[in-house]
Order: structure tokens, then C-alpha cells, then sequence
């Protein structure tokens, strides 16, 4: 298997990449070895290795692709270009290592059969919650991509597109949003791709944060960790001049405390200095300084890429633009141990809340801000009126049979299921005593467009609150340029689902919190398929939808396709298309009952129900299939799972939030670019073009096995129930305000 290496390193790091290398080179020499240079302004002299100059890789936008990340977050969002251009050149296997990895013997566990090789940063579990903790290594990855092989598949591709979409924009150190740099994303690797190996050897990515769990015997090529062959050490944080440190990172682990792997880290320091450590230690990082030689602080890159304003001033090359970023500093930071005694301090005292409550406010804030380092930002004022009592407004088009306007009425019912007291605005009712604030907080369920109509009409409610919210539904993966002055009114935006709250979050400066809707479907009225024109004694798969909601994203067609390849012409199983407002859509609906025709057992019904009537339907009928292209949330299908029905639906965008192949039946897709505006979305994003062939094999199983519906159903309903009721939506509301300061009197 012709095989190449790779590491990547900004200059500094030169001599680290040299003895990797060596090492690779001892243990390999059959592999072709490269070192991509990050930042680097001058060429250098000829090494062991192919060194590969950072313009080589098509960056999208390269200058601002360079200039919106920090050193390690650029170092790490270049990684599938690199694999990309390695693969290139006919590699069938291409390996990732980072450039403080030394290899001590040949990496023999490595299965050439294996599309992605991944090393778990713990094999072992770790008492306690002090770093390096089980709870800071959910935070950084499961995995350590300090290592990452990848063989020469069918998933290559779609793997490496993946990747780059991700880390285009969100390869950051965010731990706030779940973010750290590309680490965090291959978590969910072993879920999206087939052939993902977890390498549990033990001799594997050997560091300080499992030193504890990993016992180190002997040196050199003889070293053993747990009774293995020690395949590679991770000297990740050893600093050379730290004399008495395993690790930068972790401030308590002496070099007296881990055996035998001093004797690794001591030789490690000999040959850094050996390769050039101190000529190269300071040298410098082109990437770091403005065009006129300003240093740029890791501050201007988050306001660039935070802000639309700022990227649209800076053009295509932010380096040239010093003058746009003056007085942006990155904040002080105080020595790690200072760091560490406070961080102490402020748990011990936490400890001890009840007394420490005795505390005025004010005291408790400033001792908080002493010990942790850093100043608390209260929640950005915007004119409020604080003789308002804690609370939510809940404002939106609360009588409306739409989406936003279940919003609205969901958010209300999760407010009384755990008493947030509330007071619901009605947008179209127009009396000026209902629509004003009575609390504190307001929250708007109105979608990014209709934003700016809600605060032009109700800037008396903006005015009053000290705190708005929007509550904002979108079915892409990244929210248009034109939608982001929308959030200027607003404080922070509440996401229904993961995929919403990252669409928005990539493009505004304000929090996107993650709020899933509390589900409960209890006004039923009967309702059932033979009403809508089914023949009695029928197997009924619901297909529902609103014309108003843009049809191909909806994608009907594709139920009724799966629906005639799977049952033909089988007279005991129906499909029924409810749908709703056809008359607003003459020439989309005469398609579909064209389409339609001459398909038995299938039933078109265009009709507005009331709300009560849409859940008596979903009750009646046996199964809910959706073949969308994309979901903001999912709402229907959420209320069909509650009441125990299993759902066919394309396992991408909002509804994998609750759906999974346990409850219900998730449908393959293929990822496409649109090739045109569809309405509002716009041409060059992606959605999914669900697999017709794998819904009407699920459709068909669905309607074959009892015992297998049955299964769905009730984990459905469960997952509901436990995890997206009324009283879980209603503690998140009341968790995110206390947070915020804004429960208490």
C-alpha cells in the first residue's frame, strides 16, 4: 500500500517536524513523508522531508480564510485540504501526526482495510474534575486528531467535503458552542462514514492526559505502556525550558510523577535542542502582523469573523486593513498557576453557597471576577424598564394555524408546566393594552424576515424589555447575508434545533442558544384518513404539508414515488397527501394531482384543518412519512412520534435533533448544491435528495412487521415524552434566564 505522511507546523515548529520524521523514517521508510508550513515567509534549507508551502492548498478565499483564524485554529482548519492534496498524488493511504509525536516502533496495528483510523484521548476512566477531566475531554473531542489515517475509499470525497464545510467557518475554540478547532467535528465521524476504526491500543497517542491511566515502563524502542509495545508518545505542551513540567496544559503533573516517562521526555528535550529548538524558537509567524507590521490580537480575528460589517469594509485581503480594527486587544491573561489557585478557590467556595448567598450580589459578583480572571458581561442593554418583574413576554402570530404561531402557543406551554410566569402578545390583535411588556424578557417567535416588521411595530415591547429574544426557524445550512441585520433588535436568538442554531450562528455576533420546543399533542379532535377520502380498513401513511412552505422543499413527489415502488398496487395500504393551501399555488398543485394520476391507492386532500383536527389526523393514521429536503425542526413529525407513530423521514437537518434508527426509521440522502433560488433559498446552498429506494424498503418493512412498528412507536413516543416534553423546553427557558441573571426579583 503506497503510503504518505503528513504534519503540518507553523515555523517555530520546524524542529519538532524534524525529529517526527526521523522517526517516521526509522520505523517507515517506505512512507513519503511531508510538512506543510504554516505562516512561513522565506523559504528554508532542504530537509529529510517535502516541505509544502501553505498557497499551494485552494483555500476558498484564502485571505480570509487565513486572516478570521488564531495560529492553532488555522494550523488545524487546513487539514483536508492537506489530505486532499497528498491523495492527489495517488497515495492509497495518507496519514496525519502531528509534529510533537515521536514514534517508537513501527505502527503495526494500523488495518489497511480501515477507511478512518481514529485514537480515543482515554482508554481508561478518570476520577475527579480536575483538567485533564472526562468532562474536559468531552469538551476538546473524544478523539485526539493528533493521528488520523485515512485509506483511499468510495467515502473519501464525501469525507473530505464534509470537513472542509465544517472548518471553512467553524474550526474555532469555542467550548461555549461545543467548538474545538477541527477536533470536535470528528466526533462525529464514526456515526457519518462507514470503515471508521477506534484504535484502543494503548501504545497509541501516549500524553499527558492519560498518563495516569497509561503506565510507561522502560525507554526507547523497549518501552511498553500497560504491558504493549509503545508505538508513539504525543509530547503535546512540553515546552524544552520548562524544566520540571510534563505539559504546558497541565500544571500540576510534575516530571517526578510519571516513571519511566521522564526518561522519554528528557530525551525528547535533547533532541529538540539537537534539531534547532533554540534558533527557531522565536522565529516568527507571517500570518500574525497586519500588512504595515501591526501584530494582529486573536481579538480582531473573532470581531472579523463575527461580523458582517467588518468583512464587508475588509474586503478581499483583511491584512491590508490595520485602520479597521484599532483598539482591539486581547484580553490579559494571568499565569497559569495564579489561574489554577483562583479556579480552586472559587470551587471551594461554591462548596459553601448557602452562606456564601448571605453575600450581597454586588460582593459575590467582584470575589467571582477576582478568582476566575475575568469580567462578567451583563446581558447587552437595550432600554429596558427594570421595575418589570421577572418574566416572558411571548409575542408571535399566536392564533395563526402556522408554524410560528405553534411556536408561540409551545412556548407558552412550557412556561405554565413549570411556572415562568408569562403574558402572551398576540401580534394581530391590535388593542394597545395586550401589547405591551408586562416582564422583563420578551421573546419573539417570528422568523429572521419577519423580524423587522414585528420591531417596527412593537417598539414600545423592544423598548420596555431588558432582555430580547427571537425565536428563529431556517431549513438551510447557513442563514443569507440579507437575514443578518434582523437580529440587531435582539439580544440573543433561541434555535429549536442543532442544525438551526449552527445556520445562524456562523453568520450573527449575538448568542444562538440551542432550545428545543417542548412537544405535547393533547387537543385531539377526530379526524380521520376515510374523512379526508381514504377507503376504510386501509394501512395509512400521512405525507403532510403546506404549499405556503415551498413544495420542493417539502418534496411530496418523493413520498409518492417510495410510495408506488414499495406497495404498486396493493389495495389494503394507502398514502394520503394532506395538503394546504394549493389554491395560493394553482401551477404547483395541477402538477402534483398530475403526477398523481393513474397511481392507485394514493389520495390527495387540500384542505385547512384546525389544529385540534391536525392532531386527531396524525392520531388516526398508522404511519407519518416525509421526504423533505430539509426541516427547520420537524414539527409534525415530532407530534406523530409523541403519539407513538413510527416516521419515515430523511435522516437530515432539524428532526435528527429526535430522530434516530432506534425510533424511528431515518431515510439515506445525498447531499446537492441547488442549482437555483427556490423561493427564498437561495442557489449554491445544499440540502438532501433523500434515497426513494431506501424509504420504500422502510415504508414496506413498516407495513410488514407488526412487531417491528410496534418497536419504533413506543421508543418514539418515549423519546418525546422524556426529552422533548413541555416541562424540559420549560426548565431550559428558566435554566437560560437564571444564567442570565434575569429570574431573580
Amino acid at each position: 500500500m503506497r503510503t504518505a505522511v503528513f504534519s503540518i507546523i507553523s515555523p517555530n515548529y520546524r524542529p519538532a517536524a524534524r525529529v517526527l520524521m526521523g522517526s517516521v523514517r526509522r520505523y517507515h521508510p517506505d512512507w513519503d513523508r511531508f510538512v506543510l508550513v504554516v505562516g512561513e515567509s522565506a523559504s528554508r534549507e532542504e530537509e529529510s522531508f517535502t516541505t509544502v508551502r501553505l498557497d499551494a492548498l485552494p483555500l476558498p478565499n484564502a485571505r480570509r480564510f487565513c486572516f478570521r483564524y488564531s495560529l492553532l485554529e488555522l494550523n488545524t482548519a487546513v487539514k483536508p485540504w492537506m489530505f486532499e492534496h497528498v491523495f492527489a498524488r495517488s497515495y492509497d493511504r495518507v496519514i496525519y501526526i502531528d509534529p510533537d509525536v515521536v514514534l517508537y516502533s513501527p505502527l503495526a496495528e494500523l488495518d489497511a482495510s480501515s477507511f478512518l483510523t481514529l485514537t480515543p484521548h482515554l482508554t481508561g476512566s478518570i476520577a475527579g474534575d480536575e483538567h485533564p477531566s472526562e468532562r474536559t475531554i468531552l469538551q476538546a473531542g473524544v478523539y485526539n486528531l493528533g493521528f488520523l489515517a485515512v485509506t483511499r475509499k468510495p467515502s473519501l470525497a464525501r469525507f473530505l467535503a464534509w470537513w472542509k464545510e465544517k472548518l471553512e467557518y467553524q474550526c474555532v475554540i469555542d467550548l461555549a458552542r461545543g467548538l474545538f478547532v477541527d477536533q470536535k467535528w470528528i466526533d462525529l465521524a464514526p456515526g457519518l462514514f462507514p470503515d471508521v476504526t477506534i484504535l484502543r491500543h494503548d501504545g497509541y497517542n501516549v500524553a499527558y492526559w492519560n498518563l495516569l491511566q497509561r503506565t510507561v515502563t522502560g525507554a526507547g524502542e523497549s518501552a511498553t505502556v500497560n504491558g504493549q509495545p509503545l508505538r508513539f508518545f504525543h509530547f503535546s505542551g512540553f515546552d524544552p525550558g520548562l524544566q520540571y513540567l510534563v505539559s504546558k496544559h497541565h500544571h500540576a503533573l510534575r516530571l517526578s510523577e510519571v516513571g519511566d516517562a521522564r526518561n522519554l521526555l528528557d530525551e525528547y528535550r535533547v533532541a529538540l535542542r539537537a534539531a534547532g529548538w533554540e534558533s527557531f524558537r522565536n522565529e516568527p509567524y507571517a500570518l500574525g502582523f497586519f500588512a504595515d507590521g501591526t501584530p494582529i490580537p486573536d481579538a480582531a480575528r473573532v470581531a472579523y469573523r463575527d461580523s458582517i460589517e467588518l468583512q464587508s469594509a475588509a474586503g478581499a485581503d483583511p491584512f491590508q486593513h490595520p485602520e479597521l480594527f484599532v483598539g482591539l486587544r486581547d484580553a490579559h491573561r494571568r499565569p497559569p498557576l495564579t489561574a489554577r489557585a483562583g479556579v480552586v478557590s472559587y470551587r471551594i467556595l461554591s462548596r459553601a453557597r448557602p452562606l456564601v448567598r448571605l453575600i450581597p450580589r454586588s460582593v459575590r459578583t467582584a470575589m467571582r471576577e477576582k478568582l476566575l480572571g475575568r469580567k462578567e458581561s451583563a446581558p447587552r442593554p437595550f432600554g429596558g424598564e427594570a421595575a418589570l418583574p421577572p418574566g416572558l413576554n411571548i409575542v408571535g402570530y399566536v392564533g395563526r394555524e402556522t408554524g410560528v404561531g405553534e411556536s408561540a402557543r409551545l412556548c407558552q406551554k412550557a412556561c405554565e408546566t413549570v411556572g415562568v410566569a408569562n403574558h402572551v402578545i398576540d401580534v394581530d390583535r391590535t388593542h394597545s393594552l395586550v401589547q405591551r411588556a408586562v416582564y422583563r424578557v420578551s421573546i419573539y417567535h417570528a422568523n429572521a424576515d419577519q423580524t423587522p416588521v414585528l420591531h417596527e411595530r412593537l417598539r414600545g415591547v423592544f423598548h420596555a424589555s431588558s432582555y430580547n429574544i427571537g425565536c428563529w426557524h431556517w431549513e438551510l445550512p447557513e442563514l443569507p447575508d440579507k437575514l443578518i441585520p434582523s437580529a440587531q433588535p435582539l439580544n440573543e436568538i433561541w434555535a429549536p434545533s442543532a442544525f438551526v442554531q449552527s445556520a445562524i450562528s456562523r453568520k450573527v455576533t449575538i448568542p444562538v442558544v440551542h432550545m428545543p420546543h417542548g412537544i405535547e399533542v393533547t387537543n385531539i379532535e377526530p379526524c380521520s384518513p376515510e374523512e379526508l377520502g381514504v377507503p376504510p380498513n386501509r394501512f395509512t401513511f400521512l405525507c403532510m404539508f403546506d404549499f405556503d412552505s415551498v413544495v420542493h422543499r417539502k418534496n411530496p413527489l418523493a413520498a409518492i414515488e417510495a410510495f408506488r415502488r414499495a406497495f404498486d398496487e396493493q389495495s389494503s395500504v394507502a398514502l394520503l397527501i394532506k395538503a394546504a393551501h394549493g389554491d395560493s399555488h394553482a401551477e404547483e398543485f395541477a402538477a402534483l394531482e398530475e403526477r398523481l394520476r393513474g397511481i392507485p391507492n394514493v389520495y390527495l386532500a387540500d384542505r385547512l384543518l384546525s389544529r385540534a383536527q391536525v392532531n386527531g389526523l396524525l392520531a388516526s393514521c398508522d404511519a407519518v412519512v416525509s421526504l423533505h429536503r430539509s426541516e427547520g425542526f420537524g414539527l409534525i413529525l415530532a407530534e406523530a412520534m409523541y403519539l407513538g407513530k413510527p416516521v419515515v423521514a430523511t435522516g437530515w437537518s432539524g428532526n435528527m435533533d429526535f430522530m434516530n434508527s432506534g425510533n424511528s426509521c431515518p431515510v439515506g440522502y445525498e447531499l446537492v448544491t441547488l442549482d437555483r433560488d427556490y423561493d427564498d433559498y437561495p442557489a449554491g446552498q445544499q440540502w438532501a435528495e433523500p434515497d426513494i429506494d431506501h424509504a420504500a424498503h422502510l415504508m414496506r418493512r413498516l407495513f410488514d412487521n407488526a412487531a417491528y412498528r410496534k418497536q419504533i412507536g413506543d421508543r418514539a413516543s418515549n423519546t418525546i415524552r422524556s426529552q422533548f416534553s413541555p416541562e424540559a423546553a420549560g426548565l431550559r427557558y428558566y435554566k437560560r434566564l437564571a444564567f442570565l441573571g434575569l429570574n431573580e426579583e
